[in-house]
């Protein structure tokens, strides 16, 4: 192999590392506490992490008494406990359940700066880590209480280790030395990541080492992983809780987690997720901006390079990864996440010294088409503020107004960094993103009250309540918010089951009823023999089913 081309010093320098840091935290933070619980599958982690709390069975995973045999239970636990400490308690705010995946979202964008400057210099470490900060991909993620943050820092952390094990000219001094080079740490977060969502994981390094074996025609990489006592280590992450969970359940949780949620997405579109092959590169265009107005540079510079051994390592990282997950016919825009880490260093070292490849004229073609696509890209992001106010309510505020001005200001630092590719041009631009997000997921986001229909019936529920907890059963509206919004013991049901709820507790039950359920409750409401009342009415939007929703919440009467 060509040897890698000189660096500059590969540490940060502190005020480097605070530069970074800043700027993911001013990227990532705004709207942690301000947007409410989200469905579908935020709501759900969080109320079954609030439910181990509640209940103390740490072992078992339920939604109410629906078991959630899907993934493992590490992202529960980490919620749990996040709640507990941060937030005092089962009844902490979803705030609280989102911190580890704002935390995990910040060891990505800390371990991407790492692994580029040890690669190309701490240029290309700031870079690489404002990339990635910037993602929209990343800004989802970390606002999100979920697994798939925490899953890729376990994969970063899992593949850097790799990439220290593959290109070191020696193998290490056995299955502890070497540090971060070290087998066991490897496998350490390889058994890490298998606990928060399964064999994700292992898909993705064991791709990159097939790939790496098999373009260099070595097997030494396989030598230097020390599998008997690597896969121990594995089994001793996962093999606690995975043998408390079989007793518990049996074989439910294998069943359920292996033959459909990950074998049931392989063949056919999951949950009307399916799309064809090519959606995950078109998917990126719009996942990894701003960072995507340096893929071409970072293509050339990954094909130019690819002797380098530490390239070739993260083309193996990518390409294979991608591939797998092209061929998947269940595709969500967060499956690829765990190869953007490496397209950001890739990006970092395309910006600190490979942007005379595109004055050479190596992307004559593909770096105008990326630049067009990156203003395009700017401009409709910049357009959502506004647009989805005026979708939601026919109307815009001031606030949605300052958001998408904020969009404009950054399509024209865009611009800027495109005509001239280097770190100051990129730091103007997060700046410029940041406060873009800080407005439009702390102000304007919060202000979709279409979108956040449990939080929407909170005052009313409140209000037609007569007993402090009181029953409460929803009908017709059944997404998991309602849930984690009015606690575990809510009802979702059906009109009849609405009707009986009111009539078992007439005195203190609310119903909260859909209009697609209203003339089948009113007809059993009068056939039991109870009058009702109507105390108000909610206006929303379902997104998970893309529908309207028009809810009225009721209280007997007396007769």
């Amino acid at each position: 192999m060509m040897p890698d081309v000189p660096q500059a010093p590969s540490a940060l320098s502190p005020r480097q590392w605070l530069i970074v840091m800043v700027i993911a935290v001013a990227a990532l933070m705004p709207g942690i506490f301000q947007v409410p619980a989200m469905d579908r599958d935020e709501s759900r982690y969080a109320q079954a992490s609030r439910q181990m709390l509640e209940t103390g069975d740490f072992v078992d995973i339920r939604f109410q008494e629906v078991p959630r045999h899907v993934k493992p239970v590490g992202t529960y636990w980490l919620q749990a406990a996040s709640a507990q400490v941060l937030g005092g308690g089962p009844d902490a705010g979803i705030w609280a359940y989102r911190m580890p995946s704002l935390l995990g979202a910040l060891a990505i964008v800390a371990m991407t700066a790492w692994l580029a400057a040890r690669l190309g210099g701490a240029t290309a470490g700031v870079a690489a880590g404002i990339v990635i900060a910037l993602a929209l991909i990343t800004g989802v993620e970390a606002r999100t209480a979920k697994t798939d943050a925490l899953l890729v820092a376990a994969i970063l952390a899992a593949q850097i280790a790799l990439h220290r094990i593959a290109t070191h000219p020696d193998r290490p001094a056995g299955f502890f030395g070497g540090g971060m080079r070290s087998p066991a740490a490897f496998w350490l977060f390889h058994g890490i990541g298998v606990l928060i969502k399964g064999p994700i994981v292992t898909l993705v390094v064991g791709t990159t080492i097939v790939a790496w074996c098999l373009w260099n025609r070595d097997r030494e990489l396989l030598r230097r992983l020390y599998w008997l006592p690597g896969v121990a280590l594995t089994a001793a992450v996962i093999a606690p809780w995975l043998v408390a969970i079989s007793m518990k359940v049996g074989p439910a949780f294998l069943q359920e987690a292996v033959g459909h949620a990950l074998l049931g997405k392989v063949a056919k579109g999951d949950d009307s997720h399916g799309a064809p092959p090519g959606y995950h590169t078109l998917a990126f265009l719009v996942v990894f901006w701003p960072g995507m107005a340096l893929a071409a540079g970072g293509a050339v510079l990954a094909w130019t390079r690819r002797h380098s051994a530490d390239i070739r390592f993260l083309i193996c990282w990518i390409v294979p990864t991608v591939l797998v997950f092209e061929l998947v016919a269940t595709k969500l825009p967060h499956y690829t996440y765990p190869t953007y880490p490496a397209m950001a260093v890739l990006a970092g070292l395309f910006l600190a010294s490979g942007t005379d490849l595109v004055k050479a004229g190596r992307a004559r073609i593909a770096q105008p088409v990326i630049a067009v696509l990156a203003v395009l890209v700017s401009l409709a992001v910049a357009a959502v503020p506004v647009g989805a106010k005026l979708h939601l309510t026919g109307a815009v505020s001031i606030e949605a107004v300052a958001a998408s001005v904020l969009g404009l200001v950054v399509v024209a630092l865009m611009i800027r960094f495109l005509q001239d590719l280097s770190l100051a041009r990129l730091v103007q631009l997060a700046v410029g993103v940041c406060v873009f997000y800080a407005v439009t997921f702390a102000v304007v986001a919060p202000m979709l009250d279409r979108l956040w229909i449990a939080r929407s019936l909170q005052p009313v529920v409140a209000d037609t309540r007569a007993c402090e907890a009181g029953p409460l059963v929803s009908a017709g509206f059944s997404e998991p918010s309602m849930v984690f919004t009015f606690g575990t013991d809510t009802r979702l049901s059906d009109a009849e089951g609405a009707v009986d709820v009111l009539a078992a507790d007439p005195a203190c039950a609310v119903a909260v009823v859909e209009r697609r359920q209203s003339e089948a409750f009113l007809a059993g409401v009068a056939a039991r023999g109870l009058t009702v009342e109507a105390t108000g009415q909610v206006l929303g939007l379902n997104y998970s089913r893309g529908r309207d929703i028009d809810i009225t919440v009721y209280r007997a009467s007396a007769q």
